[in-house]
């Protein structure tokens, strides 16, 4: 079901440009940001099918954000304008450069939609602010790409968008919006990679080296250039018995990235215990080739902030100063669906300082049917690029493997929606000149094999950027 497909609340808006161009309602909104959301037969959906849409079965993740650092201000913003179940979606204004950002449904499956708010009070069309966003959004995605021909798929679907958008379509012009922005990325993130072989990863993640030298040529066979192992060493063992795991790696001729402690075992490890942690596993594997000093470090489940600092920051330092290895630190992806803290960005403005001069490579460990990403996907890298010029961005943890979440690629099929995320992802972040690429795919020794759909799936995108 296409959600916002109505008479436009307001009327006369000027050319596609800025949300603050709009006029408000002259209709008084007791002080407040009105949104008027509609079905696909024009009729309203109130305050409590609105939060059903959103939520999906999880649970409201609204937030406030500043539209150009992404940083998230206030979670949970929304609230019925009459305090009823049949209200509208309504805040209180916040002025110039906030942007709105919830889960929202698309044809293709759910996105965290990001759009500008206006700045005064009024009553606003919903999905005209959002498809608004979404035209924007690939203005300035191809402005990026001036090198890249579009294909007919997205020519298609953009001609769409405009088109619903200049006939108050808004509902059709924002799926067709979000689909061509993801046609585009993907096809030109392959395109990039093809035309700059060598300069990114193709990469899986193992969280167990239970399955031996098979295993290995899984990965090898599905990347026989730049490929890339990244282990989760496993708090329990020493670093010996990771040494032939790695040899084998190299000899298959893949690098390695090594993950010094996983997220979910940060908290049980004092400072100076992980300090002695990494200094064992550094000094005694010489040859990793990467080494992940902080995994999902923004997440509220590794312990307190600052011995999340100080612990990434001594790591990422003493594997510069003694190794000629590169440095990974992955950041968690998440927008309202945590605390405004440890929110991606927010978190990594407030934190990264003493972390990033010792470091090569941002990534994103990302699920997006916990944490959906979808249409902003491009603002999101730009973002992350803008706050880290000196370092490759990258995905470097990637997975959907719940049959409950934000959907995407299919509503009714988990194996069918993981193909799509490992496909849309995969060629999308190639398409950076600062791109590390990824996508180091969670539970790749339980989720591929060689041959299985998404062994193909990833092959696919594979063989088109080589």
């Amino acid at each position: 079901m296409l959600i916002g497909c109505a008479p436009v609340v307001q009327r006369g808006l000027p050319p596609l440009g800025p949300v603050s161009a709009l006029a408000p309602s002259a209709r008084p909104a007791g002080g407040r940001i009105v949104l008027r959301v509609f079905d696909d037969a024009g009729k309203r959906v109130g305050w409590s099918a609105f939060r059903a849409i959103e939520e999906d079965g999880q649970f409201a993740d609204d937030a406030l954000l500043d539209a150009a650092t992404m940083d998230v201000t206030a979670i949970g913003p929304l609230s019925s304008s009459n305090g009823k179940a049949d209200g509208d979606p309504s805040l209180v204004p916040v002025g110039r450069g906030a942007a709105l950002s919830l889960a929202w449904p698309s044809s293709s499956g759910y996105s965290n939609l990001v759009f500008r708010l206006p700045e005064r009070a009024g009553t606003y069309d919903f999905n005209d602010l959002a498809a608004r966003q979404v035209l924007e959004d690939i203005r300035t995605s191809l402005a990026a790409r001036s090198w890249y021909r579009p294909d007919a798929r997205f020519d298609a679907l953009y001609a769409k968008a405009k088109r619903d958008f200049a006939r108050a379509r808004a509902a059709r012009s924002l799926d067709a919006g979000t689909a061509a922005e993801m046609d585009l990325l993907a096809a030109s993130g392959v395109a990039w990679a093809s035309a700059h072989p060598g300069t990114q990863d193709w990469a899986g993640t193992f969280d167990t080296i239970t399955g031996g030298v098979p295993g290995l040529k899984v990965l090898a066979s599905l990347y026989p250039k730049d490929g890339w192992l990244r282990i989760c060493f496993d708090p329990g063992e020493k670093p010996a018995y990771y040494a032939a795991e790695i040899a084998h790696a190299h000899a298959l001729g893949l690098k390695v990235v090594g993950q010094i402690l996983d997220s979910s075992e940060m908290r049980r490890w004092s400072v100076a215990a992980f300090e002695r942690r990494t200094r064992e596993y550094v000094g005694a594997l010489s040859d990793v080739d990467e080494w992940e000093t902080g995994n999902e470090i923004n997440g509220n489940w590794l312990g307190t902030t600052a011995s999340v600092v100080e612990k990434t920051r001594y790591a990422s330092e003493y594997v510069k100063t003694h190794t000629r290895a590169r440095v990974l630190v992955t950041l968690f992806w998440e927008l309202g669906e945590g605390s405004v803290a440890n929110a991606t960005f927010t978190w990594a403005h407030a934190h990264m300082g003493s972390i990033a001069p010792y470091v090569d490579d941002v990534g994103l460990s990302l699920y997006p049917h916990q944490d959906p990403m979808g249409e902003p996907f491009d603002r999101v890298v730009a973002a992350l690029h803008a706050a880290f010029p000196a370092q490759r961005v990258a995905i470097t943890e990637l997975g959907y493997i719940q049959k409950k979440g934000w959907w995407w690629g299919s509503r009714d099929s988990v194996p069918a929606g993981r193909d799509a995320v490992a496909a849309l992802y995969q060629s999308a972040i190639m398409g950076y000149p600062y791109s590390g690429g990824g996508t180091f795919w969670w539970y790749f020794v339980e989720q591929v094999t060689r041959g299985n759909a998404l062994y193909k799936t990833m092959e696919s995108v594979y063989r088109s950027a080589h």
